[in-house]
């Protein structure tokens, strides 16, 4: 496979010696979660692997490649249990919490997604993992590809959202708590439909708004397959 999106599908490069292409994209990782995206460098990759900068290239094209290989790593990291007896919605309300999971436990990965698509082997895995839950439940193609879509957009959506609130997107950017301070601010005057719910709109943890939408995608396909 080839194109932008075709890094992780390739074996890999003619490689230098001693140097492996997982290596060198756990590393990044490790790097982008430590130092954060703006304090990313090749060349900063390169010294924490003890190696001269152009050893890199023999692995990765560019930065932006090397991107899209950390995003596939991370998706590789949600499990894909084959329970056939459970329940196609506890099936895939299971996957949408274990995905939203796993990706804020790597935010490095969920900042770099709002500009990417996942298509490595991995993102594929999932996709097809997800579609086949639907299908085998009695979904048509049609409704089982929507409902794909919809979890893949509402839990990366979710998380990348999630972590640029409870972490700051980057240095400046405001907070959950910077925004729970701006609701209790506002004066009712102006603003009285938000001012009346500012003390529940962000009280307690934010998995429970999460489950609240993934339910809604779950009951959604259920009165369409009913």
């Amino acid at each position: 496979m080839s194109g932008k999106f075709g890094a992780a599908w390739e074996s890999g490069r003619e490689a230098a010696p001693r140097l492996g292409r997982d290596e060198i994209v756990r590393a990044a990782l490790e790097l982008l979660e430590s130092g954060g995206l703006d304090g990313f460098s090749m060349r900063k990759l390169a010294v924490a692997l003890d190696i001269k900068s152009p050893s890199l290239y023999w692995h990765v094209k560019n930065k932006d490649e090397l991107f899209d290989l950390v995003i596939d790593t991370v998706f590789g990291r949600c499990p894909l249990p084959g329970d056939e007896d459970v329940p196609w919605p506890e099936r895939v309300k299971d996957v949408g919490m274990t995905w939203r999971r796993v990706l804020l436990n790597h935010p490095a990965a969920a900042r770099l997604l709002p500009s990417r698509i996942p298509s490595g082997p991995n993102a594929m895995r999932l996709a097809d993992h997800v579609v086949g839950i639907l299908l085998r439940a009695g979904f048509d193609a049609k409704t089982a590809s929507y409902g794909y879509l919809t979890l893949h957009f509402y839990v990366t959506g979710f998380a990348c959202l999630e972590v640029a609130y409870v972490g700051g997107a980057a240095p400046g950017t405001i907070s959950l708590d910077d925004y729970a301070g701006i609701l209790a601010g506002l004066p009712s005057e102006d603003f009285p439909n938000l001012a009346a719910v500012s003390g529940d709109l962000l009280a307690g943890h934010l998995t429970a708004r999460f489950e609240y939408g993934l339910g809604g995608i779950v009951d959604k396909l259920a009165k369409e397959l009913g």
